[in-house]
C-alpha cells in the first residue's frame, strides 16, 4: 500500500479487514457443518459419550468466536483472531487424531486446512508462515503421539506435507497481493463513480440497468459523432477564416517545419515572391530563397527551435527589385506532446522605414555639423586665444634665438631647451587645431567602441580656457575601467560640448566666487553607462518648461536647438537625457549610453550598405 493517499490506505485496510472477518465466518460456518456432520456419524455409529461432549464444546467455541467477531478490537484487528481461530482448529484436530489413533489423515486435514486459509484469506505472508508453522507442529506433535515419531509413517509424505505448507505461504502472499489489486482497484473505482454521480446524477441513474446503459451509450455515440461533424466543419470554417486573414494582411506569413518545407504561405507572401502557393508548398526553403539570404534565415530558424520562443529578426533578402529588408517575428508550432514541428513566421517589410532612417540621420548629422559650426563659432574668440598662448611662445623663443644669434653668444647647450620648447609649442598648437578641425569636420556614418571617459577630457579642453578666464574651476569625476561604448564619437563629443557651455554660462550668470562645474562618468548596471554634466549656476529658470524642445533658449541670442539635437543624438544611440534640478541651486543634466556589441554595430552598418548599394 505503499505510495497511496491515507485517506485511500485507511479505506483498502478497513476494506481488507470486512474481507478478513467475512471469510473467516464462513470458516467458522464450515467448521460448525462439520462438527454437525461428526455429530450424525457418531451418532449412527454409537460413539462414546465423550466425543459427543467434545463436538458440543467445539460447537461452543465456534460460537463465541461468532460473537468475538462484533467486539471493536477483533473488527480492528481480525489477521491476530483468525490466527488464533485457525490455530485453534488445527490443535483441535490434532488432538482428535490422537484420541482416535489416526496420523495421516490429521495430517491431510492440517495441510488441507492450512490450504484452505492460504486459499481464502488475504492476510499475507507472515500470519501464513504462523498458520503453517501450527499446522505443521501439530502433525508433528499428532505424529509423536500416536507413532512416537516426529513426523509422518514416511519421509515422502513429509516432503509432501512440507511442500504443501509451503506451497500455502506461497498462495497466501500471492493472494494478499491479488487482493489487494482487486480491492484498490474497487476502490479507485468506487470513488470514481462517486464523482461520476455527483457530476452527472441522473447519468448515474440511466446506467443502473443494462438497457439503458446502451440507450445511454448510443446516445452518446451519437452525441460525440454529431459534435465531431460540427468540429471538423467549425475546423473548416476556421481554416477558411484563418486563410481570409491571412491573406489579408499586410504582411508575409509563412509555415515551415522543422525541415524546412513550406506548409502555409498567404497572399502578400506570393506577391512578393511573386510564386503561388501551389509551387511552394511542399519545397524546401534552399529551393525557393536566393542562396545569398540561405545561411542566415537557417539559423534565425534553429534559434527558434532550439529556444522554443518566439524571436524577432531583422533579415535583408535580394529580390528581382532589390534587396530587401524585413522585420520577422518568428514562433514554433508544438504538437499534442509539446514537440516542436514547425516554425511560423510573419514578416513586415521595413525597406523603406530603412530609408527613411537613413534621410532623418543625414538631416540630424548635417543639423549637428551646423550646430558645432556655430559652437566653434561662439568659441573663436577663446579658442583664439588658447591657440595664441602656444603661438606667441613660439615666437618669443624664436625671437631670443635670433638675438643670440646676432650677439654671437650662441651656446648650443642652451640653445637645445629653447628650440625643444619651440617644437613643444608648436606640437601645442596643432593638438589644439586638430580637435577643433575632428569636431568641426563631418562625422563618418559608422560607429565604434569609444572611451568615455576620453570624449570627457577632450570636451572638458575645450571650454576649459574661457571657465579659467572666469575663474569657474572644471571637475573631472571619471569611473575607472569603464567598458568601452560603441557609438559615433563626434556626436558624443557634441554633447559634451554643448553641456559643458551650457553649464559654465550658467555659472558665470551666477557670478560666483565658487563656481565650478562638475562631469562624472559610472557604470549604470551591466549594460549602459551614465555621465552626468552638474553646475551651481542660476539653475533652470522655468521649472515647468521643456529645455529640450526645439527653439527653446534663454539666451537673447540663442537658436534653441543645442538641448534638442543632443537629446536626438543620445536617443539614436539608444540612450536617454534628462536634466533635473539639484538640491541647493544649480543644474545636472544626464544621460545614459549602452555598452554595445561592435560586432552587432558592425552587421548592421554593412547591412544599410548592402541596402544602400542595391538601391
Amino acid at each position: 500500500m505503499a505510495g497511496q493517499s491515507a485517506h485511500e490506505e485507511s479505506e483498502l485496510r478497513e476494506e481488507l479487514n470486512r474481507l478478513i472477518r467475512r471469510r473467516v465466518r464462513v470458516a467458522l460456518s464450515f467448521g460448525l457443518a462439520t462438527v454437525v456432520v461428526f455429530a450424525l456419524v457418531n451418532y449412527l455409529r454409537a460413539a462414546p459419550a465423550w466425543t459427543e461432549v467434545m463436538n458440543l464444546g467445539i460447537a461452543l467455541l465456534i460460537g463465541l468466536c461468532y460473537a468475538a467477531l462484533t467486539l471493536p478490537v477483533v473488527r480492528r484487528q481480525p489477521v491476530a483472531f483468525a490466527v488464533v481461530v485457525f490455530a485453534g482448529g488445527c490443535g483441535f484436530r490434532a488432538l482428535a487424531g490422537v484420541w482416535h489413533g489416526d496420523v495421516a489423515p490429521t495430517a491431510i486435514t492440517l495441510m488441507g486446512l492450512a490450504l484452505i486459509a492460504a486459499a481464502t484469506l488475504p492476510w499475507g505472508l507472515r500470519p501464513q508462515v504462523a498458520m503453517a508453522s501450527v499446522a505443521g507442529g501439530a502433525i508433528a506433535v499428532n505424529s509423536y503421539l500416536v507413532d512416537g515419531s516426529l513426523g509422518p509413517p514416511s519421509g515422502q509424505a513429509a516432503a509432501a506435507v512440507a511442500l504443501g505448507l509451503i506451497v500455502s505461504v506461497v498462495i497466501a502472499a500471492e493472494l494478499r497481493r491479488h487482493c489487494l489489486e482487486l480491492l484498490m482497484e474497487n476502490l479507485r473505482r468506487r470513488q470514481a463513480e462517486v464523482r461520476l454521480a455527483q457530476l452527472n446524477v441522473e447519468l448515474e441513474q440511466r446506467v443502473v440497468q443494462r438497457t439503458a446503459e446502451l440507450d445511454a451509450t448510443a446516445a452518446r455515440l451519437a452525441r460525440e459523432a454529431a459534435e465531431h461533424q460540427r468540429a471538423v466543419a467549425d475546423m473548416r470554417e476556421s481554416q477558411r477564416r484563418l486563410q481570409g486573414v491571412l491573406d489579408h494582411a499586410l504582411a508575409a506569413i509563412y509555415l515551415r517545419d522543422t525541415e524546412g518545407r513550406y506548409r502555409v504561405v498567404n497572399r502578400y507572401w506570393e506577391e512578393l515572391m511573386g510564386r503561388r502557393a501551389e509551387e511552394v508548398v511542399g519545397k524546401r526553403l534552399e529551393e525557393v530563397m536566393p542562396p545569398e539570404a540561405l545561411q542566415a534565415l537557417q539559423a534565425h530558424d534553429r534559434r527558434v527551435l532550439e529556444s522554443g520562443t518566439a524571436i524577432q529578426f531583422e533579415e535583408t533578402i535580394p529580390l528581382a527589385d532589390g534587396a530587401r529588408t524585413y522585420v520577422s517575428v518568428k514562433f514554433p508550432q508544438f504538437d499534442h506532446d509539446g514537440r516542436p514541428v514547425g516554425i511560423w513566421g510573419i514578416s513586415t517589410d521595413i525597406t523603406e522605414r530603412k530609408w527613411a532612417e537613413e534621410q532623418a540621420r543625414r538631416h540630424q548629422a548635417d543639423l549637428a555639423h551646423v550646430l558645432r559650426l556655430g559652437t566653434m563659432g561662439e568659441m573663436a574668440a577663446g579658442l583664439a586665444h588658447e591657440i595664441n598662448q602656444p603661438l606667441g611662445a613660439v615666437t618669443n623663443y624664436a625671437h631670443g634665438s635670433v638675438r643670440r644669434l646676432r650677439s654671437g653668444s650662441v651656446d648650443s647647450a642652451e640653445l637645445l631647451p629653447i628650440l625643444e620648447a619651440i617644437a613643444q609649442e608648436s606640437l601645442r598648437a596643432g593638438e589644439i587645431i586638430r580637435r577643433v578641425r575632428d569636431l568641426v569636420r563631418k562625422e563618418p556614418g559608422e560607429q565604434k567602441p569609444v572611451d568615455v571617459n576620453g570624449l570627457v577630457r577632450d570636451s572638458a579642453h575645450f571650454v576649459d580656457s574661457d571657465a579659467r578666464q572666469h575663474r569657474i574651476r572644471i571637475q573631472l569625476d571619471l569611473a575607472a575601467d569603464l567598458q568601452p561604448v560603441t557609438c559615433n564619437g563626434v556626436q558624443i563629443e557634441q554633447v559634451l560640448l554643448n553641456l559643458l557651455r551650457n553649464a559654465v554660462e550658467a555659472v558665470q550668470s551666477a557670478a560666483r566666487a565658487d563656481g565650478r562645474v562638475v562631469v562624472a562618468t559610472a557604470a549604470e548596471g551591466r549594460d549602459s553607462i551614465a555621465v552626468s554634466v552638474s553646475d551651481n549656476g542660476v539653475g533652470l529658470s522655468e521649472p515647468g518648461a521643456d529645455v529640450f524642445a526645439a527653439f527653446y533658449s534663454t539666451k537673447a541670442d540663442g537658436l534653441g536647438m543645442g538641448l534638442s539635437i543632443s537629446r536626438s543624438i543620445i536617443e539614436a544611440h539608444r540612450g536617454r537625457l534628462w536634466a533635473t534640478h539639484n538640491p541647493e541651486r544649480g543644474t545636472t543634466f544626464q544621460f545614459t549610453l549602452p555598452v554595445g556589441n561592435p560586432t552587432e554595430a558592425a552587421e548592421t552598418s554593412i547591412r544599410f550598405e548592402r541596402i544602400l548599394e542595391a538601391r
